[in-house]
C-alpha cells in the first residue's frame, strides 16, 4: 500500500490512491479480522460472542463486554446487508441480537456495560 506524508495530502482525492485503500481495508476486513473472530467468537451455548482471546485464538476468559457484544452483532448484520448474504452471518447477528435482548439489560431497561457466561 502506498504511504502519504502530510505535504502529499492532494494525493487522498486521488481515485487510485482511494481504490487501493478499499481493495486494501476490505481485504483486511474480509479475508483477516472476519475470519479470525467468526465463527470462532459466537457463544453456541449461551449467546453472544466470545472475545476473550489470545492472538492464536485460545479463549482466555467469558466474561463478555456488552458494548463490543452490540458492535458485533451490527457488524454481522452489516456485513450480510451491504457485502454478501451469508448464512453465517445472518446467523451470527442473530444469536449476539438475542444475548442483548435477553441478558444485557436491566428491569428498567437500562444496559449493563459488562456480564458474564
Amino acid at each position: 500500500m502506498k504511504q502519504i506524508s502530510i505535504k502529499d495530502t492532494a494525493k487522498i482525492i486521488d481515485r487510485d490512491y482511494l481504490k487501493d485503500l478499499e481493495v486494501f481495508y476490505r481485504d483486511q476486513l474480509l479475508k483477516d479480522t472476519v475470519p479470525f473472530w467468526f465463527p470462532r467468537s459466537i457463544d453456541h451455548e449461551y449467546g453472544g460472542y466470545l472475545f476473550m482471546r489470545d492472538q492464536d485464538g485460545t479463549l482466555i476468559d467469558t466474561d463478555k463486554a456488552v458494548w463490543i457484544q452490540g458492535r458485533a452483532c451490527w457488524l454481522l448484520a452489516t456485513l450480510y446487508n451491504t457485502v454478501e448474504q451469508k448464512e453465517e452471518w445472518l446467523e451470527g447477528a442473530r444469536i449476539g441480537y438475542e444475548f442483548l435482548k435477553e441478558h444485557c439489560f436491566d428491569a428498567n431497561g437500562k444496559m449493563y456495560f459488562h456480564v458474564d457466561r
